[in-house]
């Protein structure tokens, strides 16, 4: 995330904890790469509409502070230090929190799971459905995007703060817009048509842009 993204000459640079738009980037996949939420990369930069970043523009991935101080030059050492060549930096993942059902959060849907998280070609549950059986906000929150993607359909997510983030897939009629609050059990969309010969709803859970299962936040069901 860090670094120059072209070389050429009057082309936008990116500065420690900066990145530049490329052509196709949403707020979403940015946040998601940074580990980071839509509304911090958002607050960060004083972003009103999501939808219209522009590529070449420069934005701010980690917290105010935070890159001035990784860049801060440490103290002069001695000649055995210089000596010395210092080790590469390394990209930290993100710190995933030990994980606890949440009081405050419910099912999306009613539907029986089809298949389960495992953290590599599942990053969440499949929920099976009908087409337009309603699909409901697991918690209270802020819608960060609508969207549509190739192979996915339309697609919710929801800020819950925090740094946890509900991705909605798979889904056909979608009930709310970016910006909107939503409740817990608020019907924010509907199960699409069916794709591989079932219709479903795919639903994941993310902590600071990383997967987790959500059976493990979720009421026992």
């Amino acid at each position: 995330m860090v670094g120059a993204c072209s070389t050429t000459p009057g082309a936008p640079v990116a500065g420690p904890g900066e990145y530049v738009v490329q052509p196709g980037d949403t707020l979403y996949r940015i946040a998601q790469r940074a580990g980071r939420t839509t509304a911090e990369i958002a607050r960060w930069n004083q972003i009103k509409d999501p939808d219209q970043l522009e590529a070449g523009q420069v934005l701010r991935v980690v917290p105010p502070g935070a890159a001035t101080a990784a860049a801060t030059p440490p103290p002069r050492s001695s000649g055995a230090d210089k000596a010395r060549p210092a080790p590469a930096p390394r990209e930290r993942d993100p710190v995933v929190p030990p994980a606890s059902r949440r009081s405050d959060w419910g099912w999306p849907s009613q539907g029986a799971v089809i298949a389960g998280f495992n953290g590599n070609s599942n990053k969440g549950l499949d929920i099976g459905g009908s087409p337009g059986e309603p699909v409901h906000a697991i918690g209270a929150g802020s819608v960060a995007a609508t969207e549509t993607m190739r192979g996915y359909g339309s697609v919710i997510m929801v800020d819950h703060g925090g740094s946890y983030m509900s991705i909605y897939t798979n889904v056909g009629t979608v009930g709310v817009k970016q910006g909107q609050r939503v409740q817990r059990g608020q019907k924010i969309a509907e199960i699409g048509s069916a794709q591989g010969g079932r219709a479903k709803l795919h639903f994941e859970i993310r902590y600071r842009g990383k997967a987790v299962d959500p059976r493990l936040y979720l009421p026992a069901k």
